[in-house]
């Protein structure tokens, strides 16, 4: 076993004798001991390699000390933080400091939005990101601000500080190098890298290269000093990133990843991940014994201490597929990716000896959607991750294993079972390693350095331990003694709550003697002392400045929804968006909706949005979404098709997996959902005739298509049912409206029956609108548990304008409320997939963001200055139909109905930074709306000295676009520019910044 104080000593030395710069000639040394020797825990995975570890050794079957609720959420993917005797705490509410030793509270620093992921402490500073779009720099032992850095959306990343730089992902798709506190810039961008997605996986750091991966499916590594890429890895597959980070681990970096399998519908695999490794795995599952290990057992040699028993995954135990096999197989199935350092290169193997790749022997574990928790190394430099490596029944089991790196043998430090769909979070501290099972079920530690020993701090007994610590937490199940509060349906806030505990988890952080927790909204501490555990005052809200931050002009809005139009016309015909949202994917189909999982598969809501947003499109973009209207009407008209099938160019990003991919084509339109009919839903989506509607008014046919539709609006079913399901009493409602007005425009007379249906409809829905939740609560035989994934959306799902009026007229006061409590129970509603998602399951849905934002904007008319600080990015590459609609919704409570002629101009990129002398170019492109055609000159408002700066046109007629070339004359300064465009009686000006980075000496480091 090798010593971590000599590993430490070697890999410092090493760091001294290296470049600062990339070196993609050899691979960097791994200096993660060296980094994790610092006093605590002092970012998320301890270290810039991200390796989990410190260390320090806490022994023994700890108690708990003492416990704090919070009443500000704190997502659970947050780790606290722990350093200078204070432990640091992000929630939706702001960042939080409490002591330590007692756990009283030194002070809070509130933030309106909430903070995207743990803070780094470094220097005596606390750096957090946050959905206000800024990095905030906070004095770490008083909590005043020391200042703000923003980007174009929120921050959901922990930040990585090395040196003078912070360095971290954003929502925009950009990787942002910040300079630090105490650099004489601090606070000012560095330089910035543009990926292709969202980056929602946070960076990890050796030897002058910063390492992540962005939701664009590919793995970065950039220089440190000039953000220049080192490589960019091939598409990986999975879902994307979120949630977590790489782990440098010698000269490989291991990415933790996840699956693209929705949850036991078609298309997809028709079951779970887990199942499907199962099968695969274990062919005899059903026949051989519980906990058959998935191959032959020994005690192969390794850094793990002596006698460890070890698992050869490269050989079946007689009955198994061994796991390199499986891999080898179908290689579209891993989840753990390992990467040269030096090159991005996947590092295969052929262990068998058959010319074919096999890859790192790790199964899934985890819930089922997200992103799986990545793996910490021992003090033994050993990497461990959750593995799967036992048969059963059901649901297979494992643990966490460690693994002989290049070989397919893992090691088994402790026994015990872990169901594979129950997500682990671990960490390591000297020769331990901590870990809790989700849902407050667990948590453990055991020695690695002695095969065997392991103390448990709880065992599905918390809640009698630390009676009411979980009361932030709504349990349907509490019922004791049955201590079902760790079913996955438990939820913050409420009984209205969406936020569950089976997803994204965190590890007990080991610090000072104590391991603490944080578990329900509450923090944790664990000690040795066996003492009567305490109670602390509960951690208040505490009123936050307004978040003050730049939000998108109107020209920038109407720029971004000309440019995602045009997305989608480019794309031609999209098929559905394929996204998982776990368990609830199979519940959505047509028990809690019709097909919810299948995002835009009826064809009203591509008419209806393209529809609302001709107006404001550019007149040669309307002539062609025109024309793309008309095809899709004649291709798929939602009177014939309730489904488009799976024809057509992908929304999303990410690879759909190889077997997924073979049957898509087999998936062709449905006319009906006939299950959700017999379930009291629909055949036809009713809300069809308000986009018929929509559409006839604009581009006219209204006879015809009336003609064809008019046989198959459905009649509403019970007022129970309604009241059950408000989506589906909207979406009546918006059918019958459209109906009449349909009617109306084809030159008929109105049909009594109808208007009376639809008066009755309004009525019931004003008088009994209500912000609660009337789904089941749970239960095994509750087949409507998962529908409250719902609870804060179906309220506003299917909204339209003429609904909104109504409910504003009638139900203002009830709206306002259920607004008010669906904030307080969501926090983060506004976030585009959100990884705070209901039961077994990460990712939310979008109908929180959507259906909140509606309301806001349709029926409260909250001001637009208000709406645009919750406009977030697409969910989508392309075709995400809701952000149009929100884009839209602002614009017309700024410009009211699109009717003027005008131009909107937009300018790209907002920013620029150059070295000493250099040059940079901005975009200026001008967009017509309502038919301006003449001349526009561009200018600058002054040109700062220093500067010189030119157009290549000084003069043009949109559409069309002009570059802006600046150039550095004195070799320093940051400067504020703003461009004109005057024509046609319109002015516009934008505003934009170049700065010129300060070039700096570096001197060698001597050591004596």
């Amino acid at each position: 076993m090798r010593n971590p104080f000599i590993f430490a000593l070697v890999a410092i030395a090493m760091l001294f004798m290296m470049p600062s710069g990339a070196n993609a000639d050899s691979p960097p040394a791994d200096n993660s001991r060296s980094q994790a020797a610092a006093a605590g825990w002092t970012m998320a995975g301890a270290n810039p390699q991200r390796t989990s570890w410190t260390p320090e050794e806490i022994p023994g079957a700890l108690s708990p000390l003492w416990y704090k609720k919070f009443e500000a959420y704190i997502p659970p993917r947050v780790q606290i933080i722990a350093d200078n005797n204070t432990l640091y705490i992000s929630t939706a509410n702001g960042l939080y400091a409490l002591d330590a030793t007692t756990g009283a509270e030194k002070w809070v620093y509130p933030t309106e939005m909430p903070l995207g992921h743990s803070p780094t402490i470094a220097n005596g500073v606390a750096y957090v990101g946050g959905l206000d779009h800024k990095l905030h720099a906070v004095d770490a032992n008083t909590g005043q601000g020391l200042w703000t850095f923003e980007a174009d959306a929120g921050f959901e990343t922990n930040p990585l500080v090395v040196g003078d730089k912070v360095f971290l992902g954003n929502r925009d798709g950009y990787f942002y190098a910040i300079y630090a506190q105490g650099s004489p810039q601090a606070g000012t961008l560095a330089w910035k890298f543009k990926t292709g997605g969202a980056i929602l996986y946070s960076a990890a750091y050796n030897n002058g290269v910063v390492y992540f991966a962005s939701n664009d499916s590919y793995a970065y590594a950039l220089n440190e000093n000039t953000g220049g890429l080192v490589w960019q890895s091939a598409k990986l597959p999975g879902a994307g990133f979120t949630s977590w980070w790489p782990v440098v681990y010698r000269n490989r970096v291991i990415f933790a990843g996840s699956n693209n399998y929705r949850t036991s519908i078609t298309p997809g695999a028709g079951t779970q991940i887990t199942e499907l490794e199962l099968t695969d795995v274990y062919p005899n599952h059903k026949n051989e014994p519980r906990g058959t290990y998935v191959g032959p057992t020994g005690t192969e040699p390794g850094d793990w201490a002596a006698g460890t028993t070890t698992i050869d995954t490269g050989k079946s135990s007689g009955t198994t597929v061994p796991i390199t096999e499986y891999f080898e197989q179908k290689p579209y199935r891993r989840t753990v990716f390992v990467l040269d350092a030096a090159t991005g290169a996947e590092i295969t193997y052929d262990f068998d000896g058959d010319g074919k790749k096999e890859y790192a022997p790790f199964l899934w574990v985890g819930t089922h959607s997200g992103t799986r928790y990545p793996p910490v190394v021992g003090g033994d430099d050993v990497l461990y991750q959750s593995n799967n490596y036992m048969s059963d029944a059901y649901i297979a089991g494992g643990n966490i294993s460690g693994w002989k790196m290049d070989t397919p043998f893992i090691s088994i430090p402790n026994g015990g079972w872990n169901a594979v769909d129950e997500p682990q979070a671990y960490s390591a501290g000297g020769n331990i390693i901590y870990w809790q099972r989700c849902c407050d079920r667990l948590a453990q530690a055991m020695d690695v350095s002695q095969p065997g020993t392991a103390w448990s701090y709880f065992t599905y007994d918390l809640d009698s331990k630390l009676p009411g610590y979980n009361s932030m937490y709504w349990n349907p199940d509490a019922n004791p003694p049955r201590n079902e509060y760790t079913t996955p349906y438990a939820v913050f806030g409420g009984r209205n709550g969406v936020y569950g505990f089976h997803a994204d988890t965190n590890p007990p952080i080991p610090y000072n003697g104590k391991v603490y927790l944080h578990r329900s909204n509450a923090i944790i501490a664990f000690d040795g002392s066996k003492s009567t555990p305490t109670e602390l005052p509960t951690a208040q809200i505490v009123t936050p400045p307004s978040a003050n931050f730049s939000l998108k002009t109107t020209d920038a809005l109407a720029a971004e929804l000309e440019a995602e139009v045009q997305k989608i016309v480019d794309a031609g015909h999209l098929r559905p968006a394929y996204i998982s949202h776990g368990i609830f994917d199979f519940r959505a189909k047509d028990t809690c909706g019709d097909d919810f999982a299948s995002y835009f598969h009826n064809s009203s809501e591509t008419l209806l949005t393209l529809t609302n947003a001709f107006p404001y499109l550019s007149a040669g973009l309307q002539a062609q979404v025109k024309t793309y209207l008309e095809n899709e009407l004649a291709t798929y008209p939602p009177y014939t098709y309730n489904y488009i099938g799976w024809a057509g160019a992908s929304r999303e990003l990410f690879d759909l997996p190889d077997d997924v991919q073979a049957t898509i084509g087999d998936f062709g339109p449905q006319q009906e959902n006939y299950t959700f009919k017999n379930n009291n839903g629909w055949g036809r989506n009713p809300f069809m005739f308000y986009a018929l509607w929509k559409y006839a008014d604009t581009f006219g046919d209204a006879k015809t298509l009336f003609d064809a539709a008019k046989n198959r609006l459905e009649s509403p079913p019970a007022d129970a049912e309604l009241l059950k399901r408000p989506f589906e009493h909207n979406a009546f409602i918006a059918g019958y409206q459209g109906y009449l007005g349909l009617e109306k425009l084809a030159g008929y007379p109105e049909t009594t029956a109808i208007r009376n249906t639809l008066n009755h409809l309004l009525s019931l829905r004003a008088a009994n609108f209500t912000a609660d939740s009337a789904y089941g609560d749970a239960g095994a035989g509750n087949r409507e548990a998962y529908c409250r994934t719902l609870n804060v959306a179906s309220n506003f799902m299917f909204l339209t304008p003429e609904l909104a009026d109504y409910l504003r007229a009638n139900a203002a006061g009830k709206v306002q409320a259920a607004v008010a409590e669906y904030e307080r129970v969501a926090p983060f509603w506004f976030v585009t997939f959100s990884e705070t998602g209901f039961a077994e399951n990460s990712i939310s849905p979008l109908y929180d963001s959507y259906g909140i934002f509606m309301a806001k904007a349709l029926i409260l008319q909250e001001p637009a200055s208000t709406l645009k600080k919750y406009l977030d990015i697409p969910g989508f590459y392309r075709g995400d139909l809701y952000h149009l609609q929100k884009i839209m919704a602002v614009l017309e409570r700024e410009l009211g109905a699109p009717q003027a002629t005008t131009f909107f101009m937009e300018v790209s990129p907002a920013q620029q930074v150059v070295d000493a002398g250099g040059a940079a170019q901005y975009t200026v492109t001008l967009t017509p709306l309502g038919g301006f055609n003449a001349p526009v000159t561009l200018s600058l408002a002054a040109q700062p000295a220093g500067l010189s700066a030119s157009f290549n046109t000084g003069s043009l007629t949109p559409p069309g676009s002009a570059i802006l070339t600046v150039t550095d004359l004195q070799g320093s300064g940051s400067f504020q520019l703003q461009i004109n465009a005057d024509g046609g009686g319109v002015s516009k000006s934008v505003p934009v910044s170049f700065s010129v980075a300060t070039q700096k000496v570096y001197l060698p480091l001597v050591m004596r």
